[in-house]
């Protein structure tokens, strides 16, 4: 199990080797030393050794500079510290030294967990809170409230350190605990108790909705593009769930928001063809039994280093640049025909998009390309095919989609050209 060396995870250890004759279980512990808290921290972990001695509990001890990690994956020092243990305790189950990773959550925590989930605005069910198991993860008090946590260590007679960085409110959840939570109790008695009973319930419901949507999703064969096909539903909740269940399915586990499961329930509403691109490489596209979602095809196109603009176009591997000076008549184009001042295009560069690009929109406003890609809905898949006409990192034209605003056609322009976008692949 996970100990910290503070009352709750003492009092869990202390129980879980009172109980493992018993109900034919075996403990040992793992200590987390994150170096945050200099001295204390290591005062922490020698508390832990001797607490664990005299428990004759076996114990492993992990340590990391979590600041420095902080600071190389440009995250939050609590994010670094969870992931630094979520490592830990993996290592533990890979190498079989543990078959479960019991926490320390009880009441207070599974409530404050609860209560920030509904203030961020989560889902039915995000608002299932913790759970008493999770996989490999359990957390044997997590009924049981603070007092109870704290008449258990006095009754035993357990001493434990105090984590001085959970009295700091500027962390969120420490100000929700400390002082969001006092006040809720105190205005509606029984509160920590009573939202961690719906996130109960909330979970209950969570399943019942989960297995009634497998009813719209059924596996495709391979010879039909592979992937899932969620029959029509109007009933939204019920649909999103198979969207995930879909998700699920082609591997994406994260990454996915309530706006992407909102536009594929939308298809419903549109002309067969129509798709979203999600998270992933993956499709979701209208047809006439249900929306498929399915992994793009993956096309394995060369493309070839920039070249200078020219009359000669460009050969984009996946997409052909044609430039003339006339309107012409161009079957299997992609996007828009554009006008432009080739006089304004001199000096510039066919290429595709790299950091740093922006593009002086027509009509006005500079963006990156990326929010440009975005507002225009250039689908993901393409971006990185789609060539461009640039100067450094001002992009001039998004062939196929638009021109800028310093390279369009003027009462004082003396040389028109016609910019067309080719699929080839």
């Amino acid at each position: 199990m996970a100990i910290s060396g503070g009352v709750d995870s003492v009092t869990l250890l202390h129980y879980l080797k009172s109980q493992a004759a018993a109900c034919g279980f075996s403990v040992l512990a793992a200590h987390c030393e994150h170096g945050i808290r200099g001295e204390n921290s290591l005062t922490d972990m020698r508390f832990v050794q001797n607490f664990c001695e005299k428990l004759g509990v076996p114990l492993t001890i992990f340590r990391a500079d979590c600041p420095t990690l902080a600071k190389e994956k440009k995250c939050s020092l609590e994010t670094a510290a969870r992931e630094f243990r979520q490592e830990c305790f993996s290592a533990m189950l890979a190498d079989g030294r543990a078959d479960f990773i019991a926490t320390a959550h009880h009441l207070l925590d599974e409530a404050e967990t609860v209560l920030f989930r509904i203030a961020r605005g989560c889902s039915l069910s995000g608002a299932r809170g913790m759970g008493e198991q999770d996989g490999t993860i359990l957390r044997p008090i997590l009924g049981w409230s603070k007092e109870e946590i704290l008449e258990y260590a006095n009754t035993h007679g357990l001493a434990y350190r105090v984590d001085e960085s959970n009295l700091q409110t500027e962390f969120t959840r420490n100000k929700l605990r400390l002082e969001v939570l006092p006040k809720l109790n105190e205005a509606v008695h029984g509160a920590s108790g009573n939202l961690a009973a719906f996130a109960r319930r909330a979970a209950e419901d969570d399943e019942v909705l989960y297995e009634m949507a497998k009813a719209l999703i059924s596996p495709l064969n391979a010879d039909m593009g592979g992937g899932f096909l969620l029959l029509f539903s109007d009933k939204a909740p019920l649909f999103n769930r198979a969207c995930l269940l879909a998700l699920k399915g082609l591997g994406v586990e994260k990454d996915y928001t309530s706006a992407h499961l909102n536009a594929v329930f939308g298809l419903q509403g549109l002309e067969n063809g129509a798709k979203v691109d999600l998270p992933c490489g993956i499709e979701a596209v209208k047809t006439d039994s249900g929306v498929i979602l399915r992994k793009h095809e993956q096309i394995s196109v060369v493309k070839p280093q920039p070249k200078k603009f020219d009359l000669d176009g460009f050969d984009g591997g996946r997409y052909e640049v044609i430039v003339s000076v006339e309107p012409m008549d161009c079957p299997n184009l992609w996007g828009q025909v554009l006008r432009a001042d080739k006089d304004c295009l001199d000096g510039a560069t066919f290429r595709f998009r790299q950091d740093g690009d922006e593009i002086k929109r027509f009509g006005g406003g500079t963006k990156s390309l990326k929010k440009f890609f975005n507002e225009e809905k250039v689908p993901a898949r393409e971006r990185a095919y789609i060539p461009l006409i640039a100067k450094g990192n001002e992009v001039l034209v998004v062939c196929g989609v638009e021109i800028a605003e310093g390279v369009k056609v003027t009462e004082s322009t003396k040389n028109t050209v016609y910019i067309y976008l080719k699929k080839i692949s």
